[in-house]
């Protein structure tokens, strides 16, 4: 009976090692499975990063060997402002290129840089390449002839660039290569949200806009956003077109010549309105204690209905804001005023600004400084400048294939279709002690320190002096 019991506990024994063998042997064989498998992902992983490095490779962008050379530059921008990140890429994108040239910035921005260019140009010793305007701001660097003319270097390629950009400018040359087909410095940018909020609509009118002020300070925000700390600030983004509209662009072309006066009543009106937009709060008297660079933030994050600046903000504003936000941002230009002679909703603009080269140049210099003009308007440049910031190239390009462009872009795209009217703006056509005098007499006004008969009457003796 023992000997029966103990085979009995032998053969359960044996079994039960047979079946763990087994059971081993089935795990080893899933573990392999398992291994072979994993093996063949990571293969496939490999397989497919290279292609994509392949793929990276071919779009890499052509590099141009040359000779080693130094471009020294002044370039108009405000370091601190969000559209500094797409000139960043921009230089980086021009390196990438041309490896063999060295590019020696300086940035500079506002009345600080033409006060810098004009030092450089006094001095005789300009740069290289520097960030010139059509006209106004850049006329002196014209007269003076400081300037190559950029017509040889850009030679057939005319033709890719819009016809009224690249057209004649001061002298019958081309002095600097646009690096959009204009600039709209006036816009009215509406936060949508924020009326339909306080039960507000779009003002129509002149005397509709002051009507809001009232609701729209109980709710603690500016009725109009506007940092006009700096001086040009006030002429460029509104007064200029406040001249257009109340005036009219035929007053504006005649009063350069002397055949108007800046004593006209209509022009006085231009000065008297900006006086009522401080003594009513449109404008808030704070708005001349707020520095340029103040107003995206203070506007994206909701302080104000209403911001006036130029079209290039959008720039600054669409890396603060969602495309969700963007939606309930508009483009618009002031409402009408009475009496006005200009045209309903128009803007005042400019023809656009661009890099221009220091006269002299020549042989590998010249080259690369050229390289860098053309590089900064065309298309490379310009695809930054337009996904990023909305800004419509000179360069011609199908603008139709982007297709994850910011709402906001897409609106200022539309806001250049649907502007009725651009007129000069005063710093493009007015320079020297007649525009200082009106800039420095725009924040007077503010101050409630002068009239604006009396500010009139001294702008007509500093022109009389000039014409």
């Amino acid at each position: 009976m023992k000997k029966s019991l103990l085979w009995l506990l032998i053969m359960i024994l044996v079994v039960s090692m047979i079946a763990t063998f087994s059971l081993a042997g089935c795990k080893k064989e899933e573990v392999a499975g398992e291994e072979a498998v994993e093996e063949e992902a990571v293969e496939e992983e490999v397989a497919e990063e290279e292609a994509v490095e392949e793929e990276v490779a071919e779009e890499e962008v052509e590099v141009e060997l040359g000779p080693e050379v130094e471009i020294t530059m002044l370039n108009y921008l405000d370091i601190t402002s969000p559209e500094a990140a797409v000139w960043d890429a921009t230089v980086e994108a021009f390196n990438a290129k041309y490896p063999n040239i060295t590019l020696t910035i300086e940035n500079s921005f506002g009345d600080a840089y033409h006060q810098k260019l004009a030092a450089l140009a006094g001095a005789g010793d300009l740069p290289d390449v520097m960030y010139l305007w059509p006209d106004g701001r850049s006329i002196e660097i014209y007269k003076n002839e400081l300037t190559e003319d950029l017509y040889p270097f850009l030679g057939a390629d005319k033709d890719k660039y819009t016809p009224s950009a690249v057209a004649p400018q001061y002298g019958g040359k081309l002095n600097e290569l646009p690096i959009t087909a204009g600039t709209a410095c006036h816009v009215l940018y509406v936060n949508t949200k924020i009326l339909d909020d306080l039960g507000l609509s779009m003002p129509a009118t002149y005397e509709e806009f002051v009507a809001m002020v009232e609701p729209i300070s109980a709710a603690g925000l500016y009725p109009i956003l506007m940092p006009n700390k700096a001086a040009w600030v006030m002429q460029s983004c509104l007064f200029s077109a406040l001249v257009g509209r109340i005036c009219g662009q035929e007053w504006i072309d005649k009063v350069l010549t002397g055949e108007t006066a800046f004593t006209d009543q209509e022009f006085v009106d231009s000065l008297a309105l900006v006086a009522d937009l401080y003594e009513t709060g449109l404008l808030p008297p704070q708005s001349i204690q707020l520095e340029y660079g103040d107003g995206p933030n203070l506007f994206a994050t909701g302080r104000s209905p209403f911001m006036i600046d130029g079209d290039w903000r959008v720039g600054a504003l669409t890396p603060l804001l969602t495309e969700e936000e963007q939606a309930d941002f508009e483009l618009a230009v002031f409402p009408d005023i009475v009496g006005q002679k200009g045209v309903s909703g128009s803007t005042a603009g400019v023809a656009s600004t661009g890099f221009g080269m220091k006269a002299g140049l020549t042989g590998d210099k010249a080259d690369a400084a050229w390289k860098w003009i053309s590089f900064f308007a065309g298309p490379e440049a310009s695809e930054l400048r337009f996904v990023e910031e909305g800004m419509i190239p000179n360069y011609i390009m199908d603008l139709s294939v982007y297709e994850d462009v910011q709402p906001l872009v897409v609106k200022r795209a539309a806001f250049y279709a649907e502007v009725s009217t651009n007129t000069s703006v005063l710093d493009a056509v007015i320079t020297g002690d007649p525009i200082e005098l009106i800039n420095s007499g725009l924040q007077q006004l503010a101050l409630g320190d002068i009239t604006p008969e009396k500010l009139a009457a001294d702008i007509e003796a500093a022109m009389e002096l000039v014409r």
